[in-house]
């Protein structure tokens, strides 16, 4: 599962609004303390000049399908006189695993260095024109006087998980009345909109946080240091990500593996940005959105050899963040795991059963994973089989993509990740979490590409699911 990292961009998100020179805020998930985040602002001097430095510190304590899940967030940022950055630094752990990455902004790009549990890489950002890219989108509509109700305001944010930027909107609500635990207050709301995840902002007429609401149940208080940094009782329970954020359907799903084809109803949500295809159709009517799914079957007859699927598809079988399939050791694997094989779907299959016999399921690691660490360490969460299996049936010239989106287990869907290869004739998936070839109709997908795109999902927050017809 992989609701790890979408708490993750959420918390990132969060710790780069400004909640004064020094604020504390206790974090809060279905109403169970799970972590804190701290903020502060101060001068400093970068390469001689004069900027703000703003440190953010995001601590989470929850669970993965019953492994526990914790994860630091540390964010420093260097800003000029206009509140633009100049210079960002994120390092996120969890499970001993760290990544740490440092973005240096240019007028039309950022340089971006990659540390990935000791895997270094760097990429490049190119800065869309006219883009404005901010440490905090707040500040703007909190100092001086109001704007009017519905005012917007476009800006861009870094993920440093994924390494892209991110295309936001902040709206301007005005008066709000919020309930802040067991009592109605008073506050001014702006409303974050995030392709991945929205957040609701709540502060006083002097800009103080009064609450802030995320997805999945998620709620920010503003504390004191010592209450804010108060862990819950050790024995206490622990709110569990998997089960707390998987969507239940009416009625309950059977057994997955027994199903062929699904016809779904979904409402509550805006499903625009999901993929139709030949692996599922997505269509609006009126308020509610139908989703049939007809997963592909893949057919070796019909599949072409590696060089004629590499020919028709040559951008998916290039390295890409997080998955350098240029490297000796995964040419090495894949060439040795497919043989003499041509086929491009027996090659692949072969492929990702091995990944599967050689994985082991540790969900309590919520760092995106650089697949050589993945290979290393030969455990994971279903992202880091997605990755693993990516990487080595590119390095076999493979056209891989990665997917994201949900999966059918118990009578509920939960968030999963899975890729798709190019056979020559059609795009068929392979799920490394589980034995069989083919996906089932249950698997519905979100997002699709690299990491950078197939990661940048969003949330089903509110998302009612009705079952109209399965066989």
């Amino acid at each position: 599962m992989r609701t790890g990292r979408l708490l993750t961009a959420l918390l990132l998100c969060v710790a780069s609004m400004a909640f004064g020179q020094e604020s504390w805020l206790g974090v809060y998930l279905q109403g169970q303390k799970v972590g804190y985040s701290s903020y502060k602002a101060t001068p400093d001097t970068l390469e001689g000049a004069a900027v703000t430095r703003t440190e953010s510190l995001t601590v989470f304590a929850s669970k993965m399908l019953g492994s526990a899940l914790d994860l630091r967030i540390v964010s420093t940022s260097w800003l000029d006189a206009k509140g633009r950055p100049v210079q960002m630094r994120f390092v996120t752990t969890s499970s001993g695993r760290t990544q740490t990455v440092d973005a240096k902004f240019g007028p039309q790009s950022i340089a971006v260095a990659i540390d990935n549990s000791g895997n270094r890489s760097t990429k490049t950002l190119p800065i869309p024109p006219g883009a404005e890219i901010v440490d905090d989108a707040t500040a703007a509509f909190l100092a001086g006087d109001r704007p009017a109700v519905g005012t917007k305001r476009t800006f861009y944010v870094l993920d440093p998980t994924t390494v892209s930027l991110i295309k936001n909107e902040a709206v301007y609500r005005g008066p709000a009345r919020v309930k802040v635990r067991s009592n109605q207050v008073e506050a001014i709301q702006v409303d974050l909109i995030d392709p991945r995840a929205s957040t609701k902002l709540f502060v006083s007429d002097k800009g103080d946080v009064v609450k802030i609401e995320g997805p999945l149940g998620l709620e920010m208080y503003p504390e004191t240091k010592e209450v804010a940094m108060a862990e819950a009782p050790a024995d206490g329970p622990r709110p569990d990500l998997a089960f707390a954020t998987a969507i239940p359907t009416e009625p309950p799903l059977g057994d997955p593996n027994r199903i062929t084809k699904l016809d779904l109803e979904i409402a509550g949500i805006d499903l625009g940005r999901m993929p139709s295809d030949r692996h599922q159709t997505v269509r609006r009517t009126g308020d509610v959105w139908q989703v049939k799914i007809h997963p592909v079957i893949g057919n070796p007859k019909t599949s072409k050899t590696i060089d004629a699927a590499a020919k028709d598809q040559p951008n998916w079988i290039k390295p890409s963040m997080h998955m350098p399939s240029d490297k000796t050791v995964f040419k090495k694997l894949a060439a040795t795991l497919i043989g003499k094989e041509k086929n491009t779907l027996r090659a692949a299959r072969k492929i990702k059963e091995h990944v599967e016999s050689i994985m082991r399921p540790n969900a309590g690691i919520g760092v995106l994973r650089d697949a050589q660490e993945v290979l290393k360490t030969k455990e994971g969460v279903c992202r880091d089989y997605a990755i693993l299996t990516g990487t080595l049936l590119r390095a076999a010239r493979i056209p891989t993509r990665l997917v994201s989106g949900l999966v059918s287990q118990d009578g509920k869907f939960y968030y999963h990740a899975w890729v798709e290869v190019y056979t020559g004739a059609q795009w068929v998936g392979l799920d490394s979490t589980r034995p069989a070839n083919d996906l089932t109709a249950t698997h519905i997908k979100l997002a699709e590409g690299s990491v950078e795109e197939a990661f940048q999902f969003f949330v089903l927050d509110g998302a009612k699911i009705r079952v109209l017809g399965s066989s």
